[in-house]
């Protein structure tokens, strides 16, 4: 899934510059990632969703489960910024009509993000999530950030769930995790909490067991 991120930074930039002189020099990259995924994706049975499969929720495994899934939900929020910008790449650049066509089926086939039955925002296409795990990684937040998918304008059901989410994560984690908590927390328009995880993470250590 690399790609298809990676691939959000060329259209970000475009947002940026508004310069459709380099849009249409990065277009390539954007159609090519997704005439990679309109052959690899599979659909599953239960709901006839487009997923990618094999799929894992970095790091994490639900319960007793293995890790390696279909469509968890930080693939398919992926997908969808992917897919979705490359549509809007096409239109303002007058190009590839009848394909765009094709990849708004895709779009519109990929999974919805889930509200499960803790008010989280569920990790997986099942709801598995454990309101006790403390997991270092929030992959499914990424709707949240770094993607704009979930506002508290457009979703604000969704934007409720990402906030229990993070509240089940719990603050305490790696350095790396607790930066990325602090760009949720801005985006839940909770600037207070983001500065309490940027002031425990300048939290005093005592050598003997923190190193010299």
């Amino acid at each position: 899934m690399g790609g298809a991120w990676l691939s959000q930074h060329l259209w970000e930039k475009y947002l940026y510059s508004g310069d459709l002189n380099y849009l249409e020099s990065v277009y390539p990259v954007l159609k090519s990632a997704c005439e990679f995924y309109q052959d690899f994706l599979v659909e599953e049975p239960t709901n006839n969703w487009l997923v990618v499969s094999p799929s894992i929720s970095p790091e994490n495994a639900p319960a007793g489960r293995p890790s390696v899934t279909a469509g968890a939900t930080m693939d398919n929020q992926i997908l969808f910024d992917l897919f979705s910008k490359t549509i809007k790449a096409a239109s303002l650049l007058n190009q590839d009509r009848e394909l765009m066509a094709d990849f708004q089926q895709i779009l519109d086939r990929l999974p919805p993000m889930q509200v499960g039955q803790h008010g989280q925002l569920q990790e997986w296409m099942e709801d598995l999530d454990n309101p006790n795990d403390k997991h270092r990684h929030v992959s499914h937040l990424y709707g949240l950030y770094p993607s704009n998918q979930i506002t508290p304008y457009a979703t604000p059901e969704l934007f409720d769930a990402a906030r229990t989410t993070l509240i089940h994560r719990g603050d305490v984690s790696t350095g790396w995790s607790m930066g990325w908590k602090v760009n949720f927390w801005a985006r839940l328009l909770d600037g207070n909490h983001a500065m309490k995880l940027i002031k425990d993470q300048l939290t005093l250590v005592d050598p003997v067991n923190g190193g010299r």
